[in-house]
């Protein structure tokens, strides 16, 4: 009997499940799969996060368009300038971004959120600009100032920046700056065209650009040398087709914050605040003619312009996996790609140092967008 027990015994003790863990071999191999499974994994998730980061950077730059169909209803023009202080005047009450903001959309919410640039390059001056040094064909000080029904005043703060006056890298200038600009979201870090800021050029007769007024230079940067921001008559008259007239883009870096400005710490890149316009190729400059260049003729200023300049693109940047939004004016938003991943938008511009384009390759046609010099050539 007790023989019969002990095997009954044995037998019990023979089904328990055995208690021993993973050997060394099997958990090397399920690190393996898991590690395996990862790397499959992560560059779709990537690619997913930057899909949805160009998205809602199209649906930004659509909002946009809105805000300035709105605008061009009420004032014919697209826009009243560029986000630039220095060559457009106060932020607060000129220019596109603050058209938007005046009127509820909060552009400096509003960011790409692709760039590694974060703020405009209107800060450089908003911080460092000093009043001794104003273009005098600027108004760079805006509405005069007014007060309130209790009789606090109420100065815009550009007015305040050069009246005070606050001197430039100061604390109490970047404090303003910061409270009563920047934190009251005007601010962005998409570039403007060209032809959404200046639309076409003023020439005098033998070709050159116009002075905006004595002592000023003639630049196509200047407000005084071109026809200012886009109307909606230019473009419903342009043989160009809209679809093909960039107004906004993602903006290239172009130098670094001089102060801190919100969470934007000093060296933080900053975007342009518009392209450059119709340039030669290679000097990147525009045309000019001797005095007395007649306008017709092979050798006249006419031609001059149109068969040898081009649109210079560089302030727009490829920040979404080598593609760059652009807004349109029809209202569409498209992403057009930099194919050799040298960081720009080749239209048609040589290879060389002034140029900065490392290829002559072309990588944005006709088709794709319009880069001569007016609006009314084909």
């Amino acid at each position: 009997m007790a023989i019969v027990a002990h095997h009954r015994r044995r037998k019990r003790d023979d089904r328990r499940p055995g208690r021993n863990g993973l050997t060394l071999v099997e958990l090397l191999v399920v690190v393996s799969i898991i590690t395996i499974l990862a790397a499959l994994l992560f560059p779709a998730l990537n690619a997913a996060r930057a899909s949805s980061r160009r998205t809602a950077c199209q649906n930004n730059l659509r909002q946009f368009f809105i805000g300035m169909m709105a605008h061009a209803d009420r004032h014919g023009t697209y826009c009243s300038g560029a986000f630039d202080w220095n060559r457009d005047g106060c932020v607060t009450e000129v220019g596109w971004v603050a058209d938007l903001v005046n009127t509820g959309t909060p552009v400096g919410k509003m960011l790409c959120p692709s760039s590694l640039a974060q703020v405009s390059e209107a800060y450089t001056d908003l911080l460092g600009l000093n009043p001794a040094d104003f273009d005098p064909c600027v108004d760079h000080l805006g509405s005069p100032s007014s007060a309130a029904p209790d009789g606090t005043p109420i100065v815009n703060p550009c007015r305040l920046i050069a009246e005070t006056p606050l001197a430039p890298l100061t604390e109490p200038r970047r404090q303003l700056v910061e409270a009563a600009i920047y934190e009251q979201f005007y601010n962005t870090n998409y570039t403007a065209s060209w032809f959404l800021v200046r639309s076409g050029v003023l020439l005098d007769r033998s070709g050159n650009l116009k002075s905006p007024g004595p002592g000023c230079e003639a630049s196509l940067e200047a407000r005084g040398s071109t026809f200012g921001p886009l109307t909606q008559a230019r473009v419903d008259s342009s043989p160009v087709p809209s679809s093909l007239v960039p107004l906004l883009g993602c903006g290239l870096a172009t130098g670094t914050l001089s102060q801190t400005i919100g969470p934007h710490e000093t060296g933080t890149p900053v975007v342009k605040s518009f392209t450059n316009g119709p340039v030669l190729d290679p000097s990147m400059e525009p045309p000019s003619f001797p005095d007395g260049t007649p306008e017709t003729g092979p050798a006249g200023w006419w031609a001059g312009w149109n068969n040898a300049t081009l649109q210079d693109y560089r302030g727009f940047a490829p920040v979404h996996r080598g593609a760059a939004n652009l807004l349109f004016a029809d209202g569409s938003a498209r992403a057009l790609v930099d194919k050799n991943d040298d960081g720009l938008l080749n239209n048609g511009f040589s290879a060389a140092a002034s140029t900065g384009f490392p290829s002559d390759e072309i990588e944005v046609t006709e088709e794709d967008l319009f880069s001569r010099w007016s609006l009314r050539a084909k």
